[in-house]
């Protein structure tokens, strides 16, 4: 299913991405459920290790009588939680400057609380836990960017959070944490690349003709620099650099060169669909290959961040939700 990451939202995005040097902002940031699809959102995935306590937040569970917006693997959501969170969205969209609304925000909401609340089952069952000590001195890390307990008062209150609500919210970003970590332990540091090079063109003939040229002993650098769509390797010659595999945005690509056995050997036409649902073609020549190069930075983070969402993916497909309210479906 297509999920909405709103479990990176308002307080565990405070707590965890941000730099204690920054101010509180006076209503907690948004994101839509496009801008998470497309990764503008994703947890923070740190390669430290967690040391992890021996004691567990836990939320309350409400009594039989509380109204529930929704039932995860028959642990009660509170409609209340539900609605309170609903309002913070309300203002944190209208509070960016012009915004538009997804209009299945409250689907976005209702499912954000879901996933977490898939989260903190799994941590319980993992043993990961936040200590009242560990959310005493999260609190004061936020107090102390606040600038003083007054404007983190005012903070609170212009986001409508209880001293409950916020303990909760805090206990979850730290949860999420060790999580993230816990998921993500065993992605390596260094796995087996490419380094390859590509011409883009947006017709078949052209490619089939680029490709004859190249296997009569035609520069392929050249005939890159000359006729690749993109632009920002075609002047180098198509150069992609080293990539690892599930890194790279054309899958179609990536696979191609990963496929080629030899340096310098070149693939066959290879057709792909763009995001506006257009043939694109490639050709695809492998320069070198690592068995086990260092990942950089940013090449991690994809394999991390894909690995999470992996997870996730098998929380939802495993959970059993009732979901007890009608929400907007934006039809």
């Amino acid at each position: 299913m297509k999920r909405n990451l709103l479990l990176f939202l308002l307080l565990p995005i405070l707590l965890l991405a941000c730099g204690e040097e920054e101010p509180l902002p006076t209503v907690a940031p948004a994101v839509s459920l496009d801008q998470a699809d497309e990764g503008l959102a994703p947890p923070v995935i740190s390669d430290e290790p967690i040391v992890l306590p021996t004691e567990t937040a836990v939320p309350q569970t409400p009594t039989p009588d509380v109204p529930l917006a929704a039932r995860v693997n028959d642990e009660p959501l509170p409609l209340a939680l539900y609605e309170a969170e609903l309002v913070r969205h309300e203002r944190a969209i209208a509070e960016l400057p012009n915004a538009t609304p997804n209009p299945n925000y409250q689907g976005e909401v209702l499912n954000g609380l879901i996933e977490r609340l898939l989260i903190r089952q799994a941590a319980a069952a993992q043993g990961l836990v936040a200590t009242d000590e560990m959310v005493e001195q999260a609190l004061q890390t936020l107090q102390d960017r606040a600038g003083s307990a007054e404007n983190f008062a005012a903070w609170l209150e212009a986001n409508q959070y209880s001293e409950a609500e916020i303990r909760n919210e805090v206990a979850y970003g730290l949860i999420l944490e060790q999580m993230v970590t816990a998921v993500t332990q065993d992605v390596p540091f260094a796995v087996e690349q490419v380094h390859a090079r590509y011409i883009q063109v947006d017709t078949l003939d052209l490619a089939n003709t680029l490709l004859a040229q190249i296997r009569n002993g035609d520069d392929f650098a050249t005939l890159a620099q000359i006729h690749s769509l993109d632009r920002i390797t075609g002047e180098n010659g198509g150069d992609l650099d080293f990539f690892a595999q599930g890194t790279l945005l054309v899958p179609e690509v990536e696979a191609a060169a990963f496929a080629l056995t030899e340096p310098g050997g070149v693939s066959d036409v290879i057709t792909a669909v763009n995001s506006a649902g257009n043939s694109v073609y490639y050709i695809v020549q492998l320069i070198e290959r690592d068995p086990e190069r260092p990942l950089e930075a940013g090449a991690r983070s994809i394999l991390l961040q894909e690995t999470f969402e992996s997870w996730l993916d098998g929380l939802w497909q495993s959970a059993d939700i009732v979901r007890l309210i009608e929400v907007d479906s934006g039809s």
